[in-house]
């Protein structure tokens, strides 16, 4: 495996990008970087709100996503409601006061996008998402 192939797929370069275009909006409304990846997601997601929709993300633990999504209600940022037919399920709706949060992410997301993509053709971007995509289904595979 190559060394570039290799950084790519461990991520420590994108990562730290995301930290660095993020790190505003953390400092600017006390946020972890789960809370703000939550959401994004929720704010993309409709009716893919619930704690296992999140999971389905594969980037945090069950009860890193719950601590979060309390610390976020308590900031006011999301409600939590009850599925009025499974008990044990819960809906997650962003809040009015999440908007100004929604758009500042909104921004960072599109900077990153921008960086990360400057200078690949459309071509070469419908290659690179089949190649993740091939990839990604090999590891959940493995896994």
């Amino acid at each position: 495996m190559t060394n570039s192939l290799e950084a790519f797929l461990y991520g420590t370069q994108f990562r730290r990008l995301m930290e660095k275009e993020l790190e505003p909006v953390e400092r600017r409304y006390g946020l972890q970087k789960i809370d703000m990846h939550i959401l994004f997601f929720l704010a993309k997601s409709a009716d893919h709100n619930t704690a296992k929709d999140i999971v389905q993300l594969n980037m945090f633990t069950k009860g890193h996503i719950s601590q979060s999504l309390t610390r976020l209600q308590k900031k006011g940022y999301i409600q939590i409601m009850q599925d009025k037919e499974d008990r044990r399920c819960t809906h997650n709706y962003l809040s009015g006061d999440a908007d100004e949060i929604i758009q500042e992410l909104k921004k960072a997301y599109q900077n990153i996008q921008d960086i990360i993509l400057n200078g690949v053709t459309e071509e070469e971007q419908a290659v690179l998402a089949s190649v993740a995509k091939k990839v990604g289904q090999n590891i959940k595979n493995a896994l």
